[in-house]
C-alpha cells in the first residue's frame, strides 16, 4: 500500500474518513457534562487511524479538517438556566488534533436580561467560544444554527438585537483564523421564511455574515 503515491493514499483514505454530510454528534444522559455518541456510525471510520502511526500521520488530518462537526445542544443549570451547545468533551478527547478542525457548527448563542435594557452572553457560551478560539487554531468556519420556532432577540426589530450582533462580532472577531460566520436558518417545507418578522438577514449580512436557509422535512 505505501509504495503508492502520497495522493493515491490520500484519496483512499478519504472514503472512510471524509463524510459529505456533517457529522453530528448527540449527547448522552446523567452526568452534568455528559459524553457524545454519533447520531450515525454509517459511512465514516476513524478507527483506520489506528492501523499505524504513519497511517494516522498521513490521514488524521483528512478527518478533522474536512469534516463538518455539529454539536448538540445540554441543559445548563448556572443561572440563569439556558441551553448550551456541548463541545468540550470531544475537542478535550481528540487533543491536539483539535487544532486541525476548520469546520464547526453550534446553535445560535442565546443572550439574556433584557429587563434591564441590556444583553449579556451567557457564560457558557462565552467558554464555548474561548475554547474554539483557543483550541481550534485552524477554524475557518462557524455555522450557526437556528432551528425552527427558537426563540432569540437577535431575530428580531428592537436595538437590543443589534447590540447582542455587534457582541457576538466582537467574539467572533477574537478568533483570528475565522474566515466565514454562517447562520443557518431551519424552517419547515410548508412555511415561507418570507414570512419571518424582523430584517435579522440584512442586519446579520452588513456584518459580513452569510445568512442561508435549510428547509425541513413537513412537519407531522
Amino acid at each position: 500500500f505505501f509504495d503508492f503515491v502520497i495522493e493515491i493514499r490520500l484519496e483512499i483514505y478519504s472514503e472512510p474518513l471524509v463524510h459529505s454530510e456533517p457529522i453530528v454528534f448527540v449527547a448522552g444522559y446523567g452526568p452534568p457534562s455528559p459524553p457524545l455518541f454519533r447520531s450515525k456510525r454509517g459511512g465514516l471510520c476513524p478507527a483506520l487511524l489506528r492501523v499505524n502511526k504513519k497511517v494516522h500521520g498521513e490521514a488524521s488530518s483528512l478527518l478533522y479538517s474536512n469534516n463538518r462537526f455539529r454539536f448538540p445542544d445540554i441543559f445548563v443549570s448556572t443561572p440563569p438556566a439556558t441551553e448550551s451547545p456541548h463541545i468540550a468533551p470531544f475537542l478535550h478527547q481528540i487533543g491536539s488534533q483539535a487544532s486541525l478542525i476548520r469546520h464547526i457548527c453550534i446553535t445560535f448563542p442565546a443572550f439574556y436580561d433584557f429587563q434591564r435594557k441590556r444583553v449579556m452572553l451567557h457564560e457558557a457560551h462565552i467558554k464555548n467560544l474561548e475554547l474554539i478560539r483557543d483550541i481550534c487554531t485552524s477554524i475557518t468556519t462557524l455555522e450557526l444554527l437556528f432551528p425552527p420556532y427558537s426563540a432569540n432577540y437577535a431575530f428580531d426589530d428592537s436595538p437590543i438585537a443589534a447590540e447582542e450582533l455587534d457582541l457576538l462580532d466582537t467574539r467572533f472577531k477574537a478568533i483570528p483564523s475565522l474566515k466565514e460566520i454562517t447562520v443557518n436558518s431551519q424552517v419547515y417545507a410548508a412555511e415561507d421564511p418570507d414570512d419571518y418578522p424582523g430584517d435579522y438577514p440584512i442586519k446579520m449580512r452588513d456584518r459580513g455574515w452569510t445568512v442561508k436557509v435549510t428547509k425541513l422535512p413537513k412537519k407531522v
